[in-house]
């Protein structure tokens, strides 16, 4: 609602058209029939290009210019607005915005869509940021437990079957934090964690998930690549053990072939077999 006797119909557009904000209104053919002078700027247009157009016609991903396009045919559809965060991949960095479209009804029919978008980049950086720091070890950088927690219900996708998970316990923490003192536990583990991490391929994931604990999560992983992995990385420990501080751990390994078994029934078994591993070093070692 606005003042007719303060401002005409082309006076209203001029406010609209100035405002700090991305607003859009598009026909029932999704072309883009009134736009802010900033959401035509967000949307690649200038002097009102957009005007008349689709997202088919004027998104420079492809991608997006079919999700914003489909999302409009179905409010036309439905009469149901909606709601979603997009991201714009870009070389700088990502941009985030937050889209929010809703129908307009004129007479009981649906004449059009009006929306609004928002720039919440700089809220979406810092949630990742902060999202980062939950999930990271402090003491060596490798993800955490609670990293390894938001794995659990997906911890791998379907077509990276067989996948593996390495169970690795330091052998000798204790003994160092007790004769050494903490502060050289603390650089046994930080070593060992530099070497699981120069050591293992890309595509695996490393993570420190106890006090003496590293779980390797290896997609696309047969049992043969893991033992040879495991070989790798006993021989890494080797090459970076000192008189002061000895690098090693006992090792296990389940491979999954498909997901007949979930996150932490697969886990246990790497476990027990790290356990075993364990065991007969000690027995080797009497």
């Amino acid at each position: 609602m606005y003042d007719e006797n303060a401002l005409n119909y082309n006076r209203v557009l001029n406010f609209m058209e100035s405002a700090p904000a991305n607003i859009f209104f598009k026909d029932t053919e999704c072309r883009y029939r009134f736009v802010t002078e900033l959401c035509s700027v967000l949307n690649g247009g200038k002097e009102h290009s957009i005007i008349g157009k689709t997202d088919l016609e004027i998104q420079i991903f492809p991608d997006l210019g079919r999700l914003y396009y489909d999302d409009d045919k179905k409010i036309l559809e439905t009469g149901e607005g909606s709601e979603y965060i997009s991201e714009f991949p870009l070389e700088t960095g990502n941009l985030y915005y937050e889209i929010k479209k809703s129908p307009v009804i004129e007479d009981g029919k649906i004449i059009g869509i009006v929306g609004i978008v928002n720039d919440i980049t700089k809220l979406m950086t810092l949630e990742k940021q902060l999202e980062e720091l939950s999930f990271k070890d402090k003491l060596t950088g490798l993800y955490n437990r609670n990293y390894m927690e938001s794995r659990v219900k997906k911890y791998i996708r379907a077509e990276d079957f067989p996948a593996t998970l390495i169970m690795a316990d330091c052998n000798y923490l204790k003994k160092v934090n007790d004769t050494l003192g903490h502060e050289y536990g603390d650089m046994l583990l930080r070593q060992m964690a530099k070497a699981i991490e120069d050591t293992i391929p890309k595509e695996c994931i490393p993570m420190r998930i106890g006090g003496d604990e590293f779980l390797i999560l290896c997609p696309k992983f047969t049992a043969d690549m893991a033992e040879k992995l495991i070989a790798e990385v006993k021989q890494c420990f080797i090459a970076r053990s000192d008189s002061i501080l000895k690098l090693d751990a006992a090792f296990g390994y389940y491979t999954a072939e498909d997901d007949t078994l979930d996150f932490h029934d697969a886990l246990r078994l790497a476990d027990q077999a790290m356990y075993e591993d364990k065991r007969r070093s000690r027995e080797n070692n009497k």
